[in-house]
C-alpha cells in the first residue's frame, strides 16, 4: 500500500468530541458528537460517519486522488449539503479546504487526540464555525 493511503489510518476508530459550535452571529453553543472512521474494502479510502446534537449527521470519504495528486474529502449531511474538500497534510496537521468551509485537524498524544477547528465563509470573510476535541471511545 502506498504511503499516501497508509497516512489515512490516523482517522480510523471511534471518537467522542466536545467543543463549541458557532452561529453566523458568533454566539457559541455546546457541541457534542461521536464519529467513527473505518477502511472501505481495499483500504484505499476511509469512510467517516458523524452524529452530533442538533441534529447534525454526516457521512463522508477521505482518500488520495492519484490523478490530481492530492488528498480529498467528500461529505454529505442531513441538511442537504454536499461538500468536497482538498486536503493537505503537514506533519500531524491536516488542512481541509472547501469553497464554503475550511478546517484544520491536528493529531496529538500519539494519535489519541484530534483537535478540530472549522471556519465558514460569510459575506466574504472566514468566521468560526466550530471547534472541538475528539478522543477515542474505549
Amino acid at each position: 500500500m502506498a504511503d499516501e493511503h497508509t497516512a489515512l489510518a490516523v482517522f480510523l476508530g471511534d471518537w467522542s468530541a466536545e467543543g463549541t459550535a458557532y452561529g453566523a452571529d458568533g454566539e457559541g453553543s455546546a457541541w457534542r458528537s461521536v464519529h467513527s472512521a473505518r477502511w472501505h474494502s481495499g483500504e484505499y479510502f476511509v469512510v467517516q460517519d458523524e452524529h452530533a446534537a442538533g441534529p447534525f449527521d454526516t457521512i463522508g470519504f477521505i482518500g488520495w486522488d492519484s490523478d490530481r495528486g492530492t488528498y480529498f474529502s467528500w461529505s454529505v449531511e442531513n441538511h442537504g449539503f454536499a461538500r468536497e474538500y482538498l486536503l493537505e497534510v503537514d506533519g500531524a496537521t491536516w488542512t481541509f479546504t472547501g469553497d464554503q468551509e475550511r478546517a484544520t485537524i491536528t493529531f496529538a498524544d500519539n494519535g489519541r487526540t484530534q483537535t478540530h477547528y472549522w471556519e465558514m465563509l460569510s459575506e466574504g470573510s472566514w468566521i468560526p464555525l466550530c471547534d472541538r476535541i475528539a478522543t477515542p471511545v474505549n
